[in-house]
């Protein structure tokens, strides 16, 4: 018998919810390691999120996790590897740039708060 297997895995949709939760519950609690690590394995599944999307023909979605993962990674502190994926979505396009632009200004603004 063959299993008919979702396009995009809610399991993998509910564990990155939990990451990042966990991330946030981190940082509130001045445990930045342990958010860092949160927030590297939830943009690592946001990535994998965005592959499964694309698959799946839901180009929106793909982006919308591209640019979350991005901004889990700037987080997590490896904004050269985040700055790499907003670049590519503004390459790829255009017409996003200023939305991908006001991500950044918002994690920049959210680092000098902090």
């Amino acid at each position: 018998m063959s299993l008919v297997q979702p396009a995009v895995s809610d399991m993998l949709v509910t564990v990155k919810s939990r990451e990042v939760q966990r991330a946030m519950l981190a940082e509130m609690g001045d445990r930045a390691e342990e958010a860092k690590q949160h927030l590297l394995a939830a943009g690592h599944l946001e990535l994998v999120l965005a592959s499964d999307y694309e698959l799946a023909g839901d180009d929106a979605l793909a982006r919308r996790s591209r640019i979350s993962a991005a901004s889990c990674f700037w987080r997590a502190g490896e904004r050269e590897r985040a700055q790499t994926i907003f670049d590519s979505l503004a390459h790829a396009e255009p017409q996003q740039a200023s939305e991908i632009q006001q991500v950044i200004s918002d994690l920049q603004q959210d680092r000098s708060a902090s």
